[in-house]
């Protein structure tokens, strides 16, 4: 009788060998996404010009960074508008909003502006000299949003979770619908993101930016469920799409950094202020502007360099 071979036991691995593999798979797959983004995303994008290095000097000065949301009229108009202060040493942001009426003081023969015609008349490098007034320091950094940059950037990520408060709707010059939003818990696509941040009704721009305080919060809540190498892969593929002098590759390092910090290390404030009408042109509605306080104002900026302990 023939001898009857017994079947080999499966080799069984350590566990060492187990995880060391797993690493390098989750690897091999980032590396396949970062090189299939680079070779799908058009040459024109993939060139950021005027990129600054994005690094901190000191954990007591955060990195300042220009946020600005423009509409798609001729000229453009800024209708989003924020100041981050970014520590990564300390891993908290200060976010300082804006409402896009907030005054201007008069600019030799211009008179009190409106900043969202600040960036009408100069684009972003008006509109950050008009914040380094207003917070008295330098801003080097920038990001800049159109509707199709943010839109795409939603859906490239999926889309996204929000309860809108109320109906929204908008229409386009030529009667076609732009986004029609009904009230409730919801998942938005990217246009419809977009016109969740850039409605305005008879609330005034006060609403919107409370509105929008809300969406990057949620935003940033949405975003920490996810693991963090899910977020650096999102980063570096959107970022191309963004007009920024931060690389794709630090902002990929920036979400790295804040993958696991909890939202109350993100403190959001809206500019101290009141609405007040403009003397100096027409008293109607339109002509209200938001007059910012200067010392409460530098008071905020105190907490973001630790000048000011924050509450």
């Amino acid at each position: 009788m023939a001898d009857v071979k017994k079947p080999r036991n499966p080799r069984k691995f350590p566990l060492w060998v187990k995880l060391f593999a797993g690493v390098v798979g989750v690897l091999l797959v980032v590396i396949v996404v970062l090189a299939w983004n680079h070779f799908k995303t058009p040459a024109a994008a993939q060139s950021q010009q005027d990129t600054q290095e994005f690094t901190q000097a000191s954990p007591d000065i955060p990195l300042y960074v220009l946020v600005v949301g423009v509409d798609e009229h001729t000229p453009s108009q800024a209708n989003f508008i924020g100041l981050a202060a970014i520590n990564k040493e300390n891993k908290v942001i200060d976010f300082i909003m804006l409402p896009d009426n907030t005054k201007i003081e008069g600019r030799k023969e211009k008179g009190n502006q409106m900043i969202k015609d600040i960036y009408a008349e100069g684009g972003l490098s008006l509109t950050r000299a008009a914040m380094e007034d207003i917070f008295k320091i330098p801003i080097p950094y920038y990001i800049s949003f159109t509707p199709n940059t943010f839109s795409r950037m939603i859906d490239m990520m999926g889309g996204f979770d929000l309860y809108v408060e109320k109906p929204m709707y908008h229409e386009h010059a030529d009667g076609t619908v732009d986004f029609n939003l009904g009230r409730g818990y919801q998942h938005l696509t990217g246009d419809e993101a977009s016109g969740y941040m850039r409605y305005l009704d008879g609330d005034g721009e006060l609403s919107r930016t409370q509105r929008q305080e809300r969406f990057v919060k949620a935003f940033y809540e949405d975003s920490i469920q996810h693991f963090g190498i899910t977020n650096i892969i999102r980063v570096y593929r959107t970022w191309n799409y963004v007009d920024s002098n931060i690389s794709s590759k630090d902002m990929a390092k920036l979400a790295w950094t804040f993958h696991n910090v909890p939202v109350d290390n993100i403190h959001f404030y809206i500019i101290p202020g009141e609405l007040g009408i403009d003397r100096e042109s027409k008293v109607d509605r339109q002509d209200a502007m938001w007059n910012y306080d200067p010392v409460e104002v530098q008071k905020i900026i105190g907490t973001t360099n630790n000048s000011i302990a924050n509450e």
